[in-house]
């Protein structure tokens, strides 16, 4: 994906949560990380509270109660404009219905550190970069076609790297509709199990692009059993990586024999 160089190079990398205060309350425990690239971003928040769901293989594993803690996370991906001391983020994904309020922040840096202050929202966060994250920023584009699960849109993402860690973001198959949270949602439309899937089966996964012996391996996603296992193998990365019009790749996925279509 061909970038144009919008956003400040200080803002380059990724950036951990240690702090947010809100209405809502005071949060030190969420597990949430965003990077940032020269034009894209992407993000994922969760819950310190939500289970690791250990030996679930997909969301059919997971009882229709199970399936409903999950919708308490968080997680956007678009891309980023800096206008002096302000920063908006614009929410082309996101794992939660989408706002009204545009998402713009006050930022001020200090060393590795961002004290970001809401605009159009009343909350402040304190962001730390991770030491590993600054290097190349790239960001890839992608769409799925995936014949087994023939529900809905066509589903697409994108994959956003910075240093030696990336994040992966792809869309649910269906739309949400508007709501004040995907918590309201399930409680304002009662849906069945199958719709619980087909609302959840929204993809964001973070990880580190070497990590011991281990390569695109996932940290943390909003699929817990996404997490251990690995994004891409070197082999699919070295043909991605190659491709300069676009290339086709095939694999298993927990829902079906995915084919998607990389697109730089």
């Amino acid at each position: 994906m061909t970038e144009i160089n919008t956003v400040p190079e200080h803002y380059l990398g990724v950036w951990q949560r240690k702090h947010l205060e809100s209405p809502s309350g005071v949060d030190n425990s969420s597990r949430v990380y965003w990077l940032q690239t020269s034009l894209f971003h992407a993000d994922i928040r969760i819950p310190a509270d939500r289970p690791n769901f250990r030996g679930r293989k997909s969301l059919h594993d997971f009882s229709a109660e199970e399936l409903k803690l999950l919708a308490s996370q968080q997680g956007f991906a678009g891309t980023t404009s800096v206008t002096g001391n302000y920063c908006q983020w614009s929410h082309h994904m996101d794992y939660q219905p989408r706002r009204d309020k545009p998402d713009i922040g006050f930022m001020q840096f200090s060393g590795t550190r961002i004290l970001e202050t809401g605009i159009a929202n009343d909350y402040a966060e304190i962001w730390e970069q991770l030491p590993d994250s600054r290097g190349e920023t790239f960001a890839l584009r992608f769409e799925e076609d995936n014949t087994t699960y023939p529900v809905g849109k066509p589903q697409s993402g994108i994959l956003v790297v910075s240093g030696d860690y990336f994040i992966y973001a792809r869309e649910r198959k269906v739309s949400l509709p508007p709501a004040a949270s995907l918590n309201a949602l399930l409680t304002e439309t009662g849906p069945d199990k199958q719709q619980l899937i087909e609302l959840l089966d929204f993809e964001i996964s973070f990880g580190r692009v070497a990590h011991g012996s281990a390569s695109w391996e996932i940290l943390l996603s909003t699929l817990p059993f996404r997490e251990g296992e690995a994004l891409f193998t070197e082999t699919t990365w070295t043909m991605i990586a190659r491709a300069k019009n676009g290339c086709i790749q095939h694999e298993h996925a927990w829902n079906g024999i995915i084919t998607r279509r990389w697109l730089p």
